[in-house]
């Protein structure tokens, strides 16, 4: 085995665009184009979410079209779009095909990732005919046909096996499939699968979302039991026991990934935020109260990304009892294991251990 044919995928991007993020280059956005998906994954954060189900909705054309203008198409060129989110999968946008083609006139390098369920061939033959060597297709699927519909409820295998087996040689494909106790016998039959249907490489995911109790997806082996899953166990019982602020910033700091420039979120709902958490059904939270500030119907991503609503979030961070709940969660690092964090960093992201184990293989 030997590393992809195509490390432009797994490599940062060209930069040209001139955008920043808290004085660093923005490297790539994640474009959440619906928050409506067909599965019930039962750790996902739109099942059973009441929320979610009153605002069922998707990124407009015409809006997509504003916030990604031809008449700027020289500063966006080359910047990474992953379309994946926190609710939606992105292949159920009812007009997906015209959104893409308006990504790809913008120069824009496109990642779609999708379980890929319910999908026809001829939709598949009509996706692959917009992308090129520059964009790839990650298709999360956790386990084969016994087991990956446990976790991935409502999912079809037919479906998924189809897509992959005729995207995998014309497009570049990857396989992201996290680790379960339910599939972890089957670690080496997805790899040969994954082979046999010319995926580029598969990527074994080490969960953050395995509760801390008793948990029958969490897997058998520590090896898939991951470093940012033992730390938002002890994240979440320093902020659940009602310690006093002094002794919460003691114990915890925020190093929050978004600082990468990477993966800043436009949600289904039209904003832009430092990541896709941030959009929460809670109305009391900083972003909510201050979403007026990140709403792209009236502001561009320039505009946005000059507020200095940035400025007041970087302060809050400065201490874990001031800063955004969500903020709290996906970014805090508990003193236990910054050490840990600091040694098992991305190299492109610093503040975000690399909690996954990625097999490419020769074509």
């Amino acid at each position: 085995m030997k590393s992809s044919d195509n490390p432009s995928l797994h490599t940062e991007p060209a930069y040209t665009a001139g955008f920043e993020f808290l004085g660093t280059p923005v490297r790539s956005f994640n474009v959440e184009m619906t928050n409506r998906c067909t599965l019930g994954c039962t750790e996902c954060k739109r099942t059973d979410n009441a929320w979610v189900r009153d605002n069922l909705t998707q990124l407009p054309l015409g809006l997509l079209q504003r916030i990604f203008p031809v008449s700027e198409r020289g500063a966006f060129k080359g910047l990474m779009l992953n379309l994946c989110g926190t609710y939606g999968d992105c292949i159920y946008h009812t007009r997906f095909h015209e959104v893409i083609a308006h990504f790809k006139a913008m120069g824009l390098n496109v990642m779609i990732e999708t379980n890929g369920s319910h999908r026809t061939m001829p939709w598949w033959e009509k996706t692959v005919s917009l992308l090129d060597e520059n964009d790839g297709i990650t298709f999360s699927v956790d386990g084969l046909e016994d087991t990956n519909h446990i976790y991935r409820v409502n999912s079809r295998w037919s479906d998924i096996e189809s897509a992959m087996a005729y995207c995998a040689p014309r497009v570049f494909v990857s396989w992201k499939f996290i680790v379960f106790r339910h599939n972890e016998h089957q670690l080496e039959q997805a790899k040969a699968l994954a082979k046999r249907l010319g995926v580029r490489d598969i990527t074994l995911k080490k969960s953050a979302r395995f509760r801390e109790d008793e948990d029958d997806l969490t897997p058998g082996s520590n090896e898939y039991i991951g470093l940012v899953n033992l730390n938002r166990r002890a994240v979440r019982r320093v902020r659940s026991a009602g310690v006093p602020a002094t002794k919460l910033d003691g114990q915890l700091s925020i190093r929050p990934n978004c600082r990468s420039g990477k993966g800043l979120a436009i949600t289904a709902l039209g904003y832009l935020y430092p990541c896709t958490n941030c959009e929460s059904s809670e109305t009391d939270t900083w972003f909510y109260r201050n979403r007026e500030h990140f709403d792209l119907r009236n502001q561009s991503i320039r505009e946005i990304l000059a507020s200095n609503k940035w400025r007041e979030l970087e302060s809050l961070w400065q201490r874990p009892s001031t800063a955004p709940g969500t903020c709290a969660h996906t970014c805090g690092v508990h003193r236990d294991y910054r050490l840990q964090y600091e040694q098992s960093a991305r190299a492109d992201r610093p503040n975000k251990p690399d909690d996954v184990v990625r097999i490419a293989f020769d074509r």
